[in-house]
């Protein structure tokens, strides 16, 4: 499968913190200086041959190269990109169209999240509520973005902020991932330190807010769940089963743009 611009992206700058690394000098990222003595995810990434210019390679050798030092694509399920001295950042580009914060998450998926984090479900509920009565009144259409005031999710920044960033950084509605995030490298140009940017739980949803984009869907959406382990399942995603257009529309995906 071909990989989009992101992904190559994301090789790129974890090739460009080996090199970094293996100079062992101190380099500053956003007005932080940063000494890079460990790049890895899992293990330690190899050092470049001698002589790599990075700049100089197509995607196709860039994927190659990465591969061979053990920089690849991060695995599924994966939160952090790559682990710089052992903590975890997630690699974004600014040249490819961003990824989906919340990928199609059933209510049941939410309601493990806001249990883990002591949230009450109850407002989101009001919120997915408030969306489906506008959809129905054909005043918004599956996507709404945050950009519309008639977003019900606009004015809720704050009491979002836990659940969008576990999200972010923690795991997904399944479970916490095993390669969690501690913050976003943020990049315009992979080669150009100076285009990268720091953020972290803090600050990196307000980043994004305003371009947010929420729509319910039936992708990712059982309407019955069969397995005795998964009956509780069924109470928890019917307050989200809307039927329209010829199906059960039951999952939250979250998308920038």
């Amino acid at each position: 499968m071909a990989k989009n611009v992101g992904e190559y992206d994301e090789m790129r700058i974890k090739l460009c913190l080996i090199e970094l690394r293996d100079a062992e000098q101190p380099i500053v990222i956003d007005g932080q200086e940063l000494h890079i003595q460990s790049v890895k995810m899992g293990e330690e990434f190899s050092s470049l041959p001698i002589g790599t210019d990075l700049t100089a390679m197509s995607d196709a050798a860039i994927e190659k190269l990465a591969k061979s030092v053990g920089a690849s694509k991060a695995p599924t399920g994966a939160k952090a990109d790559v682990y710089i001295n052992d903590v975890g950042y997630s690699v974004k580009s600014h040249r490819s169209a961003p990824p989906a914060l919340v990928n199609h998450t059933p209510r049941w998926g939410w309601k493990r999240i806001c249990d883990s984090l002591q949230v009450d479900i109850t407002p989101l509920d009001e919120i997915v509520a408030e969306y489906f009565r506008l959809r129905s009144a054909g005043e918004i259409g599956e996507d709404v973005g945050n950009d519309n005031s008639l977003s019900p999710f606009l004015n809720h920044k704050e009491y979002l902020r836990p659940i969008l960033n576990y999200f972010l950084f923690s795991g997904s509605g399944v479970g916490d991932s095993r390669y969690p995030a501690n913050y976003v490298l943020d990049c315009a140009d992979p080669y150009d330190i100076n285009t990268w940017k720091l953020y972290d739980h803090t600050n990196y949803l307000d980043l994004v807010w305003d371009r947010l984009v929420f729509s319910m869907r039936n992708k990712g959406f059982n309407p019955r769940y069969t397995r005795p382990n998964d009956l509780w399942k069924n109470a928890a995603c019917s307050l989200w089963a809307h039927r329209f257009d010829g199906s059960i529309k039951g999952s939250l995906h979250v998308r920038a743009k």
